[in-house]
């Protein structure tokens, strides 16, 4: 009865050698290194200092008992940064390579679909660029606006009449050309459309920890 205690107990503990995330064996372990996923979350404040030095005292230019200089207020301020990245083997991925990477090719497939549509979309409707018409028409209303002006100014003067010509002709060159500025011109595509995440931050550390942890025990059972 001992005996078979004793070869029990020798037998939990070879078992017990090889725990989540470790293995006994190294190729084991190099290979669950490769292929696990890890996620990067990190939140962090920086802080920003800022003053202490001198400054003009704008008081001092209508009172003669203001210091001309005086000390800036030290200011502090803080910068908050968010770093999220999902790493395989060292290297950055993409969110869709994760989605494959855990066995959810059909949600990549239909992120990459949506995606694909909405940039058909992009390339086909075009949108009216009002704000460049706009100021078209009117950079050459005004032009011509100004050279008006001046032909009419230059032709009182006398024996200016014939130089008049020239920016009177302009003139109307300019007008013309902002009656004939065509909408089409300035048909424009929008806002180019972005990957959106299909997960959350959570999920996808959610997912991963799982995805780790079927990964550990297959590869333990090799």
């Amino acid at each position: 009865m001992f005996r078979y205690l004793t070869i029990l107990l020798f037998f939990n503990i070879a078992l017990g050698n090889d725990s989540y995330p470790y293995f006994s064996d190294m190729e084991k372990q190099l290979s669950f290194e490769q292929k696990k996923i890890v996620v990067n979350d990190k939140k962090e404040s920086r802080q920003m200092i800022s003053g202490g030095g001198s400054e003009f005292n704008w008081l001092s230019l209508i009172s003669n008992y203001q210091p001309t200089y005086i000390v800036a207020p030290i200011r502090t301020e803080f910068e908050y940064v968010t770093e999220f990245s999902i790493l395989r083997n060292g290297e950055n991925i993409s969110e869709i390579d994760f989605l494959r990477f855990v066995g959810l090719e059909k949600q990549a497939d239909s992120l990459i679909y949506d995606f694909k549509e909405q940039i058909e979309n992009f390339n086909k409707n075009l949108i009216f660029d009002e704000r460049g018409f706009m100021s078209r028409k009117l950079s050459c209303f005004g032009l011509g606006t100004i050279l008006g002006v001046s032909s009419l100014l230059i032709f009182n003067e006398q024996g200016l009449r014939r130089v008049a010509i020239l920016p009177a002709s302009l003139s109307l060159l300019s007008f013309t050309l902002g009656y004939l500025v065509n909408k089409d011109n300035f048909m424009v595509k929008g806002k180019k459309p972005t990957l959106k995440s299909y997960l959350t931050n959570q999920q996808v550390k959610s997912i991963s920890e799982a995805y780790n942890r079927k990964l550990y025990d297959q590869i333990k059972t090799k």
